[in-house]
This record gives C-alpha cells, structure tokens and sequence, in this order.
C-alpha cells in the first residue's frame, strides 16, 4: 500500500512541527504540506489531493470546523484528524457529525497519537482489500478504524493492546442484554482465549460487569456488560458511529 498522504492544518509552528515528526514517525505515513490559515488548507486540498488532513480547530480565517464543514459539503474523498485544545461538547459533537476519523485533545502523548494513527492505516489496509465486508468485520473495522473508543483504563499489562480493548469496550456497548465470553468471540471475531482474557481484565478494571446465568439445563455461565458507571462515558465516544 502506498503512504498515506498527510496535510498538517495548524498555526503554532511548534506544535505543526511536532505533528509532522510524531507523524513521520509511524509508518506509512508521509506529511506532503504544512499549512497555517484555514484559507490556505482549502487550497491546498485540490492542489496537493491528501488521504489524510490533520486539522486544529483555532486558526486564522477559518476554524477547523467551517474546514470540515467545507469538506464534507464538495465531498471530498479525505479523513480528517482534529487534534486541538478545543475541549468543549459543542466542538467536540459538531467534529464527529462531521465524520472525523478520531479527536485528539491537546496536549497529548506521541503513544496517543500514534495508536490513532496505526488503527486508522489498518483501517484503510482492511477496507482496500474487499468489495464487501461482513458485519463482524464493519464492527471489528468501527471499533479499531480510529481511535474513537478511548475509555480511560490504567496501563494494560503487557501482552495486551488498546485495540483489542476496544474491540470489546465498543461491542458491548451497543447491547442490551448481557452476553457470554463466546459469544462476544465469534460476533466481535475474536478467538475464545482472547476475548476471555480482555473480558477479565475490563472486569478487574471495573468496566465490565460479570454475572453468572444458571441456565435450565447445563452448566451456568459467566455473561458480561458495560458498567452503568462507564457506560456514559463510553456511548458520548461513539457518537461518530450512531450519528
């Protein structure tokens, strides 16, 4: 696959400069334009043709978000990142209605954003690939296309990684009833082993709730859901999805 073409949107030199290092850094990714007014972006963007805009919302001429908006209403075929200090609701919901990829507030780690961009590059890699895609695969592809699953858990140990995580945070979210470790396995397309695994680590975490259903016949079996208390959390950081 190609490198995924990048223009980076934002005024502070430092932090453009930042962007485009933390950027370079991940592979398959290569920063084609730095820009620094809104103005300047939409001009760009027929010239330099990008798979990819890194987008801060506060700039000269035009926010991020009349950007955005500009995007979406000529169509272009470009995924938009925001990455800036804006941190209120209004921002944050007018970006995802907008259909951006991830958001990620300032300041932030080089390990955030880069796990942002890997499950987006994987994102693209899967959707190339088929003509057609099963609803395992749209939901696993949902769940990992970008970071837009962020619960806040302590540090996983290792052998553990936040797409996984979220695989299952973000499936379990759009259930209504409990389900057992297999099944969230074959609807997520999980392995067993690997969903149990995830699936006790969230309940140590406090995430996920475990129940115990003893069924008429056979044995009883653990089933598992989102705490009350994440689930808030969890639902506001899937508005790109449900919107």
């Amino acid at each position: 696959m190609d490198d995924i073409r990048v223009i980076i949107v934002e005024d502070d030199p430092m932090v453009a400069e930042i962007n485009r290092k933390y950027t370079e850094a991940v592979k398959g990714f290569a920063v084609v334009k730095m820009v620094r007014r809104g103005d300047e972006a939409l001009e760009q963007v027929p010239r330099v043709r990008p798979d990819l805009v890194i987008l801060d919302n506060y700039l000269p001429e035009k926010t991020g978000l009349e950007i955005l908006n500009v995007l979406r209403r000529d169509e272009w075929p470009i995924d938009v990142i925001m990455i800036t200090a804006a941190d209120d609701a209004h921002t944050v919901t007018r970006a995802f209605r907008q259909g951006i990829i991830a958001y990620i507030t300032k300041p932030f780690t080089f390990e955030r954003y880069r796990s942002v961009l890997e499950a987006y590059r994987d994102f693209r890699f899967q959707t190339g690939k088929k003509k057609r895609l099963g609803q395992a695969e749209i939901d696993s592809l949902a769940a990992r296309g970008s970071g837009r699953m962020n619960v806040e858990l302590s540090k996983m140990p290792k052998n553990y990684n936040s797409q996984t995580r979220d695989l299952i945070i973000n499936f379990l979210v759009g259930q209504h009833s409990a389900q057992s470790a297999e099944e969230i396995a074959v609807k997520a397309g999980l392995s067993r082993v690997t969903a149990r695994r995830y699936l006790e680590y969230l309940v140590e975490q406090g995430q996920v709730r475990r129940t115990l259903d003893y069924l008429a016949v056979g044995r009883p079996v653990h089933r598992f859901h989102m705490q009350k208390s994440c689930l808030g959390a969890a639902k506001s950081r899937l508005t790109s999805i449900t919107d």
